[in-house]
């Protein structure tokens, strides 16, 4: 992902936070970063449609249909269910992606970083 739009996540991140549909889940979609959802304790599922999916916030689940370039995953025991995926980024603690066919090659690229977090084929 290039540099200019990892600079913009902060602030789209900010914008979703302070929605007061937060507490469910705020999602919104952002030229070049793909779908973006925030929130705690909420359950979704959504499709892809080949683009990149953000899941931010703690105790979330969430099921993505069809193809999905990238998924990232920021703060704390979200749970993320995945059809197909090309990379899974994980940042945090008590974060799992499950997923069950890779977009290229036998598995998806993967960046984990924090504690207790898992990429997991179902």
């Amino acid at each position: 992902m290039p540099l200019q739009r990892l600079r913009l996540l902060p602030a789209v991140l900010f914008a979703l936070a302070a929605s007061p549909a937060l507490a469910q889940g705020a999602t919104m979609t952002v030229p070049g970063l793909g779908q973006v959802m925030a929130g705690n304790d909420f359950k979704q599922t959504m499709a892809c449609k080949g683009g990149a999916v953000t899941v931010s916030g703690s105790n979330n689940k969430v099921t993505l249909t069809g193809s999905c370039t990238q998924i990232s995953v920021n703060g704390s025991d979200n749970q993320v269910t995945a059809a197909t995926v090309g990379r899974i980024v994980l940042v945090g603690s008590g974060n799992r992606v499950t997923w069950a066919k890779a977009l290229k090659g036998s598995k998806p690229l993967t960046s984990v970083t924090g504690s207790d977090n898992r990429v997991m084929r179902r």
